[in-house]
């Protein structure tokens, strides 16, 4: 069996593809070099009687015709990575079966975002800053803040992500909240949560984390007026995408309600956070984009699609393939 191995940019496929993972799958099969968009011609003998392909952020992304003329033979592709948003759909239209390691991903954003939870009700953040310079202060403020017994917590999203980060939750006595169109009324009584309007989960909750989907239409889905009905000491949590948060609503809700925390791993323009209204609030708690697969952690979405593979040989039941349907509502 030959498995075509894809990735544009090495140093993000060598955090997958590791040589542990990759003497793995020589296990199951002959493995391609690195293929891109500017080498694929040369690998075009290999990938024209290929049947499976693994790939990891940077997946080209291929057209329909393109699928057709290089990958006829294609039966499978597994990606070692979160959203196929961008390069998925026409592989489907070909009919070939996308299986995606949103689920490995979802592991240490879920564990990060649980312990700022843990922390948030504690008032963590802004207590540490104050203890050096006042320490009374720092004492007074964190003893004012609800503490993880009968704190309630909202999550906005019930995908991997929020679904994990719920059944988390369950190890302490909070009251969960959540609010999403989509989760069945049977999921979220699963879950142990209890589904609500988003206005409810911004005026109930002590902590309030996102894990909306990454959506054109969610851009700026929190605005100020959201912002207005966060309740005194609340935290706001986004592992999820800057561009749902209206930066500047939350940066002037943190400045008039110096009680209030953000605290975010991902803004609109990573890479400049110096202009970003944010950076300069002081409670305001900003960490550059670490909530996903860090250090070896991006091998376990690889170990995941693995795993999908054997299953898929051996004509065992799979998990996390990705349907044409399921693009319109998951990130």
């Amino acid at each position: 069996m030959k498995i075509a191995l894809f990735g544009s940019n090495p140093v993000q496929y060598g955090k997958v593809y590791t040589a542990e993972v990759l003497g793995e799958l020589e296990k199951r099969g002959e493995l391609s070099p690195r293929i891109n968009k500017r080498n694929i011609e040369q690998h075009r003998d290999f990938l024209s009687d290929c049947e499976i392909g693994f790939a990891t952020w940077g997946m080209p992304a291929f057209t329909k015709e393109e699928i057709g003329k290089y990958m006829p033979k294609l039966k499978a592709l597994f990606y070692s990575a979160g959203t196929v948003q961008y390069f998925a759909r026409p592989f489907l239209e070909r009919g070939i079966r996308i299986f995606s390691a949103y689920a490995a991903n979802a592991v240490p954003v879920a564990e990060y975002t649980f312990a700022q939870i843990v922390l948030a009700t504690k008032g963590f953040y802004l207590a540490a800053k104050r203890y050096k310079p006042l320490l009374l202060s720092s004492f007074a403020f964190a003893n004012s803040c609800k503490g993880n017994f009968k704190a309630k917590v909202g999550l906005v999203g019930l995908g991997a992500i929020g679904s994990s980060v719920a059944e988390k939750c369950k190890a302490l006595d909070v009251e969960v909240l959540a609010y999403d169109p989509f989760a069945p009324a049977e999921k979220a009584e699963r879950l142990g949560v209890r589904l609500t309007d988003i206005e409810t989960l911004f005026k109930e909750c002590d902590v309030i984390s996102n894990h909306l989907a990454n959506k054109k239409e969610l851009e700026n889905f929190y605005n100020g007026k959201l912002f207005s009905l966060m309740k005194k000491h609340s935290v706001f949590i986004n592992t999820g995408r800057g561009a749902q948060v209206s930066e500047w609503a939350l940066a002037k809700n943190l400045i008039l309600h110096p009680s209030r925390t953000a605290v975010t791993d991902v803004i609109k323009r990573e890479f400049f956070p110096y202009i970003n209204p944010l950076f300069w609030c002081p409670n305001a708690v900003m960490t550059p984009h670490i909530a996903g697969s860090t250090g070896n952690e991006p091998q376990r979405m690889a170990y995941y699609m693995i795993e999908q593979l054997d299953n898929l040989l051996a004509d065992r039941p799979t998990e996390y393939e990705v349907t044409a349907d399921m693009l319109e509502t998951m990130a």
